[in-house]
């Protein structure tokens, strides 16, 4: 009888086990309808093979509209993946809403059972709150982002795809993300989890960074096994004005894979700018400077914002490819923040280099696209 008690209870942890680590990631669309009508979509992706049973019940979601209001949105649709996206399935969560007036609006979901074992962040009782932000006083429909890649090869480098498809002509940039977690409540507010670390922080080798031109997350190159989390944010723009914000949240599992490895190159931090970051000596044990700029890609003014941990004069330099400095500012007093617009309207259509100095020799440097 003993043993077969032990039997029961190792099934009920088994279960349990299995139900409670399904989710491998997801983010949130909103499609205008008409006027202030929107349906909005919720993609989740979900473990096809440890959490099968898992994904199969959870057929509705809870959405928070940003207006007080929430719903329940159910599922349309699960599909099983195969290829690169082998072992997950996607379900998707529609429900309809009218806003009562224009304005940001922030639409949110936070959802328990996320995938168990994450080597860079420690709390896995944790929710995955996935969240996107949108302007009702335009007519739009947020991107739609591409299926993720959710495994690597160990010391081989991992690209995600992330250049969404737009129903317009707005400009798309994109940039990393801590993960994000709900203030408390029953519809919170996006706040930033420091108990994240970006993959590359787990044994401070190689880059993990966000290639603004390709819209590509890329990871050069994972050493260690296992499952690791991230996030993005894709930033929707019109006419110099941010009309959405896109989060997503996924799970990379790095894996021994068949193929050709590489040297892991030496340690660079990930930022949320999506910036690399450094000075001379090659010194990168403290990040001073953050740059940002936006639209991009643009046609005639690109807004450059820069900030530093400490007041310093700055030197803000605009680089071609083949290192022509085509614009050059040196401001004359020392600032913890500074902002202006460039002036692209003359020069040709391409990739350049946004480089900015401290009075110390510390610098950002920022890839923009005209």
């Amino acid at each position: 009888m003993q043993t077969l008690y032990k039997a029961f209870f190792l099934i009920l942890i088994s279960a349990s086990i299995s139900s409670a680590t399904h989710l491998l990631g997801g983010e949130i669309r909103a499609t205008n309808l008409s006027g202030l009508t929107y349906r909005i979509s919720a993609q989740i992706y979900f473990d096809a093979v440890g959490g099968s049973s898992a994904s199969d019940a959870q057929k509705s979601i809870e959405i928070c509209f940003g207006d007080g209001t929430t719903a329940v949105a159910n599922r349309t649709s699960l599909t099983t993946l195969s290829g690169e996206s082998k072992g997950i399935s996607v379900g998707v969560y529609e429900v309809t809403h009218t806003y009562p007036s224009t304005g940001l609006y922030q639409v949110s979901s936070a959802l328990s059972n996320r995938s168990f074992g994450i080597i860079n962040y420690i709390d896995d009782s944790a929710p995955m709150f996935l969240w996107t932000v949108v302007n009702t006083q335009f007519s739009n429909s947020t991107p739609i982002l591409p299926i993720p890649v959710t495994t690597a090869g160990a010391k081989q480098v991992l690209k995600i795809d992330l250049k969404p498809t737009i129903s317009d002509s707005d400009s798309i940039s994109a940039h990393l993300q801590k993960l994000s977690s709900p203030s408390p409540g029953t519809c919170g507010v996006r706040m930033i989890d420091d108990k994240y670390i970006f993959p590359n922080d787990v044994v401070k080798k190689g880059t993990f960074s966000l290639d603004q031109v390709d819209k590509k997350l890329i990871w050069n190159a994972p050493e260690a096994l296992g499952k690791y989390i991230y996030a993005v944010v894709i930033d929707e723009w019109r006419d110099g004005i941010k009309i959405s914000e896109t989060y997503r949240e996924g799970i990379i599992t790095v894996i021994e894979k068949d193929g050709p490895t590489v040297e892991i190159p030496a340690y660079v931090p990930a930022t949320t700018s999506g910036i690399i970051a450094g000075n001379g000596d090659g010194d990168y044990s403290e990040l001073t400077l953050s740059i940002d700029a936006y639209p991009v890609p643009t046609q005639d003014y690109l807004t450059v914002k820069v900030e530093s941990k400490y007041a310093t004069t700055l030197k803000i330099q605009l680089i071609s490819l083949e290192g022509r400095i085509v614009r050059e500012i040196n401001t004359t007093s020392q600032t913890v923040e500074w902002k202006d617009q460039l002036d692209l309207r003359q020069l040709t259509n391409g990739l350049y280099i946004i480089k900015v100095s401290d009075e110390n020799g510390k610098f950002v440097t920022k890839k923009v696209v005209r």
